[in-house]
């Protein structure tokens, strides 16, 4: 029974395990990535920790409406807007001038982006974001190695083999087939 268990524990985390890398490699190879709402600037649609899908695309395919990520120019956090309007970079064909707006704010972001790409949104899920970012943290990460070295260490430990009652020997007894020694 405890075996029967042991095995479909580690079937569904194998299982995991491989959806895990599947998604990973087709985010790769498809540019989707994750981000999590920090701040309500996107309220009431998209509310502070939300997770969003999104996937890198040319910045001339965005169009006005259209939520997208871009990087702020001296700023190592980027900045996910509605965007309002997207014009041509006249010295480079590839970049465009956007202007965006957080759907909660009451005016236009200050900057103007000139960007050649963006992470534009394809859905978020609200509520579990701060629930992804939780499972970022080293103490989690080390939970969890712990863990799945102590299920494998677990399964692949040598078991003794529970012996045949008849060829045991018991004290003054001897076994089966043996001449016993005076």
């Amino acid at each position: 029974m405890a075996r029967a268990g042991k095995e479909t524990t580690l079937t569904a985390l194998a299982l995991a395990g491989c959806l895990c890398i599947l998604a990973v490699l087709a985010g790769a190879w498809l540019n989707i990535s994750l981000i999590v709402f920090r701040t309500g600037s996107m309220s009431p649609g998209i509310e502070p920790g939300a997770i969003a899908i999104v996937q890198e695309v040319p910045a001339s395919s965005l169009e006005p409406g259209d939520v997208a990520t871009v990087q702020r120019e001296g700023s190592a956090l980027p900045v996910t807007h509605r965007v309002v309007t997207s014009v041509a970079d006249p010295a480079d064909h590839r970049k465009v001038f956007l202007t965006m707006k957080g759907d909660a704010n009451a005016s236009q972001d200050p900057v103007l982006y000139n960007v050649q790409s963006a992470k534009k949104l394809l859905f978020a899920v609200p509520g579990i974001g701060y629930w992804v970012m939780r499972l970022q943290s080293p103490w989690f990460m080390a939970l969890i190695t712990v863990t799945m070295a102590t299920l494998v260490t677990w399964t692949f430990w040598p078991r003794r083999r529970k012996s045949d009652p008849s060829t045991r020997s018991h004290a003054g007894q001897t076994r089966p087939g043996k001449a016993g020694t005076a």
